[in-house]
């Protein structure tokens, strides 16, 4: 697996031998396997995890392939180290199974590509409130419906506008068997959610599309022992 993540944001001056190149880099340390903590205590668990990215930083630091550096995350759990190494041992880092990935800072005789990215747009579902309006009827209680609505867009707010100018479509009125007008109206945009679809083939997913999601409280019904 690659971890080099962005090496091909640079331009290197061909100028200039890769042997005499020094590179500026942050490292990060792989997360460990979960499954080797089952058997233990949650309180246990925190403490082998701790142990384990202590242990990962103690061979990255006894490996002799940089000098100076400045470890990050906590004394208790450090998650990595930033440091300067000699181009040419980014092959070496790359192989070791326990880096999680290696963010390039700064490239000595290199240039940064400077890239132009498109706003893509995504798939957002919009949460709304309808209100069913009949002419000349008041009620106590009045229908309401709560939709949910699809719609391709490039963020939040542009989801919100291109639902908001369609809101007099939404609530144009047709006559009842009484011969009453009735409307739908949109009453208000409750909530916003960005999907992971990017393209309609998303949708073929075997194991289905998540459209929306909304976490809320409720009163605890059962307990999980952390038996899988």
């Amino acid at each position: 697996m690659k971890k080099i993540l962005n090496l091909n944001d640079w331009r290197l001056d061909k100028n200039i031998s890769n042997a005499a190149r020094w590179v500026d880099i942050k490292i990060s340390l792989k997360y460990p396997d979960q499954k080797q903590f089952i058997e233990f205590k949650p309180k246990e668990r925190v403490n082998k995890i701790d142990q384990y990215h202590k242990d990962s930083l103690n061979k990255l630091l006894t490996s002799n392939l940089f000098g100076k550096h400045e470890v990050t995350g906590t004394k208790k759990r450090p998650n990595g180290i930033t440091t300067k190494v000699k181009y040419g041992i980014l092959k070496t880092l790359n192989k070791l199974d326990y880096i999680d990935f290696i963010w390039i800072q700064f490239i000595d005789n290199a240039t940064k590509i400077e890239k132009k990215e498109a706003i893509a747009d995504k798939y957002f579902c919009v949460s709304m409130t309808v209100v069913v309006e009949i002419e000349g009827v008041s009620h106590k209680k009045q229908n309401i419906e709560k939709r949910l609505v699809l719609i391709k867009a490039n963020s939040f707010e542009d989801a919100y506008e291109k639902l908001d100018k369609q809101k007099d479509e939404y609530s144009v009125p047709y006559l009842n068997t009484d011969g009453r007008f009735v409307r739908w109206r949109i009453h208000s945009f409750d909530d916003c959610y960005e999907t992971d679809i990017n393209n309609p083939k998303d949708l073929d997913n075997a194991n289905g599309v998540e459209v929306y999601s909304k976490l809320k409280l409720r009163k605890t019904k059962t307990t999980w022992n952390g038996n899988f």
